[in-house]
């Protein structure tokens, strides 16, 4: 009887440690779920968008650059890998894209085009005329949409990332060749072609598309001084460059794109957190089951993480200069939230690299702006100027600032020519060296964006 005893006294205890677990996880589960549904009330009373609706712009089918995308996906013949979907690439398909990857390659490392790789390049150009000629009309449409904005965010789908790329390095390379066959004008109305599409994936509101749109647009602007540099330029070519190479509006789309964030961390834990055992690999009822016990805490985390959103997007309306140790700071703060902060830990991951790259782009297109407006001067005065403040007012509105230091972009003459240059994230003064190669696992270099001219 006495082992009996001792058994049942064990289960009575047993019983009882588990009904007060389920009344501590019942009344935590009530209260965080209240305090969670306030915050999110907060934020839309403040007109923050919660969910992918709210957060689509007005897109009207006649207005939406998508719709010509979806129609260059079926012509052209340049291969993509969607997100999560095996390749079905045929030789063909391989070929185009090796070829266009290790000329990307020999050109951001110095070397010259093999000349079967520019033969073949000019026939992927030529068979992708009617493709190009869409991304044409593209760029000249209002808004860009390819989600479907009544789905949520998690549903959504992007456009292939990787076409997307390979596309605008196809499009740099014929503007390049147009270039070399004496083309000038018509390789530079081709980069402006790109820089107008280039942005439009921005608009869907997303980190991973504002990225892609970036990466794109970078494509072109820090390949620009190679179809420029050391060509005969008209002036009105000049002019129409330096208002492309404008790079005021990334900030307000990086904001963008973390109130996209906020909404997709929303959306993929909608349902009262029920649907994430999703989100582990080899998911079971054990892991389930852990997961509903600790269902008060992901609210709790996910409460706590939501102002997160918010000090992200005010950063990124600032000068990466000014935000770099509020950014930092953040990011070590989340690395030390508690251990059932995972999914705020996983959503809300490094933002400091997305800054920086947003930097990055500024210092291109500011470097370019800068070297573009010391061509116009040369032009119309005929010398470059001494130093950036003769540019001012008549051809820049200001001394463009580097990004990283909150100076201005260093300028020199050189004989009869000169270098303008930012000092990139290193923040050292490289002395104007520029490569593409790769130093740093955030960027694709850490010496100087420089703008160039011999003479």
């Amino acid at each position: 009887m006495k082992p009996l005893k001792i058994l049942s006294r064990i289960g009575v205890v047993l019983l009882i440690v588990v009904a007060v677990v389920l009344v501590v996880r019942a009344v935590l589960n009530f209260t965080e779920g209240r305090a969670l549904a306030r915050a999110l009330a907060e934020l839309k009373a403040k007109g923050i968008p919660l969910t992918a609706q709210e957060l689509a712009p007005p897109c009207p089918d006649e207005d939406n650059g998508a719709r010509l995308w979806r129609a260059f996906e079926i012509t052209v013949t340049i291969p993509g890998r969607r997100t999560g979907v095996p390749p079905r690439l045929t030789p063909r398909d391989k070929e185009v894209r090796g070829l266009i990857s290790r000329a990307w390659t020999d050109f951001t490392a110095g070397k010259p085009l093999a000349p079967a790789d520019r033969v073949a390049l000019k026939d992927v150009i030529l068979q992708n005329e009617k493709p190009l000629e869409l991304v044409a009309e593209m760029g000249d449409k209002p808004c860009f949409l390819y989600r479907d904005p009544s789905q949520s965010l998690v549903e959504s789908l992007l456009p292939d990332p990787l076409q997307m790329i390979q596309t605008t390095k196809l499009l740099f390379f014929s503007s390049l060749f147009s270039a070399e066959d004496g083309d000038v004008s018509g390789a530079i109305t081709k980069l402006v072609t790109g820089l107008k599409f280039t942005p439009l994936m921005a608009g869907e509101g997303t980190l991973i598309a504002f990225l892609v749109s970036l990466a794109d647009t970078r494509i072109l602007s820090q390949a620009l001084g190679e179809v420029c540099r050391g060509k005969a330029l008209e002036d009105a070519d000049l002019i129409r460059l330096i208002s492309m190479q404008d790079p005021s509006p990334w900030r307000e789309r990086l904001a963008a794109a973390f109130r996209g964030e906020r909404v997709l961390f929303i959306e993929a834990t909608e349902g009262d957190f029920k649907d994430l055992g999703s989100f582990f690999e080899g998911s079971s009822w054990w892991k389930n089951l852990g997961l509903w016990i600790i269902r008060p805490l992901l609210k709790k985390d996910m409460r706590r993480a939501l102002p997160s959103f918010e000090l992200l997007e005010a950063q990124a309306k600032v000068p990466y200069y000014q935000s770099r140790d509020v950014l930092r700071a953040r990011d070590r703060q989340l690395k030390e939230r508690p251990w059932y902060a995972f999914l705020s830990k996983m959503m809300i991951s490094d933002s400091e690299s997305a800054f920086m790259k947003e930097a990055m782009i500024e210092a291109i297109m500011l470097t370019s702006r800068a070297g573009l407006a010391c061509r116009l001067y040369r032009s119309r005065n005929g010398s470059y100027p001494e130093t950036l403040d003769a540019l001012v007012p008549g051809i820049l509105a200001e001394v463009p600032i580097d990004p990283f230091t909150g100076k201005p972009l260093v300028y020199r003459r050189e004989g009869e020519g000169f270098i303008v240059y930012s000092l990139g994230s290193n923040q050292t003064d490289d002395g104007g060296r520029s490569t593409y190669m790769i130093t740093q696992l955030v960027m694709d270099k850490d010496d100087d964006w420089a703008w160039k001219e011999d003479r």
